[in-house]
């Protein structure tokens, strides 16, 4: 994918979800307001903010964000279900903690600018990140995690990714790449420890081969 281009689009009809990654955004600017970063890295979180946070595609974050997550949860789970009671009590914690960390001017939306500020935080090798990360790499685990019998299998992923936006191909795609052990093997479940390792690669490696870069579906830049 060239940089300069204003945003860009798969060419693969399967990758529905990703049309609407980086579609309005300007990579160059992006990449030219953050010379310290790696580009990948930006890339990567660019499309994280995207796909699941700013769920209303407004190009910033706010709490009605978060809102549409809990209506899908309620959608693939169920009105009564332990999932959409799981993720009210958690969503607006969560929301309230990104504002604390990540809302410098204080106006109840966080900008693309400020969500790369918030992460370019981090130091990689010392594991820096905010406690307001691992809780909401456990959050996603716990809501995936249907049968709470701590592991994830292909079809809990796909369930949970679905509140997402993503189709049963994708996710089916992105697990078997993600979960893969070596040349032949596969994990059949991803335990939490597993998953925790993931999600920061998901967030943080800039090796283009890392299983985890495809934790959130399958990347192709």
């Amino acid at each position: 994918m060239p940089f300069g281009q204003r945003g860009w689009k798969s060419t693969k009809s399967s990758s529905t979800t990703c049309l609407r990654c980086t579609n309005w955004i300007d990579m160059q600017e992006l990449i030219k307001n953050h010379k310290d970063v790696d580009p990948f890295l930006l890339q990567k979180w660019e499309r994280i903010f995207t796909l699941f946070f700013d769920r209303n595609a407004s190009h910033n974050v706010d709490w009605s964000d978060f809102y549409l997550v809990v209506r899908r949860v309620r959608d693939i789970y169920g009105a009564e279900s332990v999932q959409l009671s799981y993720a009210k009590k958690s969503m607006e914690a969560l929301w309230q903690g990104l504002c604390k960390l990540a809302d410098s001017d204080s106006d109840q939306l966080i900008s693309l600018n400020e969500w790369v500020n918030l992460l370019k935080k981090v130091d990689i090798k010392q594991r820096t990140e905010p406690t307001w990360f691992n809780d909401y790499s456990n959050f996603m685990f716990k809501l995936f995690d249907v049968s709470d019998d701590g592991v994830l299998d292909v079809a809990e992923y796909t369930d949970g990714m679905s509140a997402y936006g993503y189709k049963t191909a994708e996710c089916h795609e992105a697990f078997k790449i993600f979960s893969r052990v070596d040349k032949w093997t596969c994990l059949e479940k991803i335990p939490l420890e597993t998953w925790k390792k993931l999600f920061f690669e998901a967030f943080f490696s800039i090796d283009k081969n890392a299983p985890g870069n495809h934790l959130f579906g399958k990347i192709d830049f």
